[in-house]
């Protein structure tokens, strides 16, 4: 049985999973799933309804760092954990306070000026999606931005805290950055691919799987939020990581539509890990 990978196309860290996987040479193909009625489908599969998922045909691995770990288990070579025990501390530490401390705020911010540009997130949402995605989003779009908005708890003063402790980020980074090559050691490791894929959605990459929709649909907001950070150290290193280590997305055979009846009423949104 091939893995199969449930995510959300936009997710950073569903992008974490993408990357664990494919740089390991690990085989699998993807379901993107629409946020808003994902989570009867995950529940089905998984204890709790945030995605990446996981599914081959002896487990279930729910969450982008349990991922990560599966990979490195399953493909010995190129491990993403180091070796060293000093080390594999530290980017396990790395990836946790990044997953919180980055990830999490640079969503809340993301989704704070995204949600009220309709057309935007509806692209992101649907690439490779089911066939009704984009039925569901137009249908259903106000309740599933307020749903978002409920979940992230999304609000004004939520957001002018998570623009300082992203800024926070950047500086703790850059100055790290400024000593050495990678986050970790001196080779490429999970710490390193957790930052390039949380940030992806600020400077998007390329090789991103995703095609970044063009600059005129992006709110003012996040056009400014991204330039605050446009010449840091932190966004070079996101952007080689991107050159140097993770290849180009271009077996789009590889994703797989839902082709499920569209959802009669809006189910609770999982988070994400």
């Amino acid at each position: 049985m091939m893995p199969c990978l449930y995510t959300f196309t936009i997710s950073p860290f569903a992008e974490k999973a993408r990357w664990a996987l494919d740089y390991k040479g690990i085989h699998y193909y993807e379901k993107r799933l629409v946020p808003g009625s994902h989570s009867p489908i995950v529940r089905r599969i998984a204890p709790c309804t945030f995605v990446p998922v996981l599914r081959d045909a002896r487990h279930v691995i729910q969450g982008s760092s349990a991922i990560i770990g599966y990979a490195d288990a399953r493909t010995p070579e190129r491990q993403l954990t180091p070796a060293d025990p000093a080390e594999r501390q530290h980017a396990l530490e790395l990836e946790r306070w990044l997953d919180c401390e980055f990830g999490e705020p640079v969503r809340r911010v993301f989704y704070s000026y995204a949600l009220n540009h309709r057309d935007l997130v509806a692209s992101l949402f649907n690439q490779g999606g089911p066939w009704w995605g984009r039925l569901f989003c137009r249908v259903g779009y106000p309740l599933i931005a307020n749903r978002i908005r409920q979940m992230y708890a999304i609000t004004a003063k939520n957001v002018a805290v998570d623009k300082d402790r992203v800024t926070a980020v950047y500086d703790r980074l850059d100055a790290l950055l400024a000593r050495r090559r990678y986050l970790v050691g001196d080779r490429f490791s999970r710490a390193d691919l957790t930052l390039a894929a949380l940030a992806a959605p600020t400077w998007r990459p390329p090789q991103h799987s995703t095609r970044w929709p063009p600059d005129d649909l992006y709110p003012e907001e996040l056009t400014a939020f991204r330039a605050r950070f446009a010449n840091t150290r932190t966004r070079e290193h996101v952007l080689r990581m991107y050159r140097e280590h993770r290849a180009p997305q271009v077996d789009d055979d590889r994703a797989d539509v839902l082709g499920a009846a569209p959802p009669v009423s809006l189910p609770a949104l999982g988070g994400a890990g």
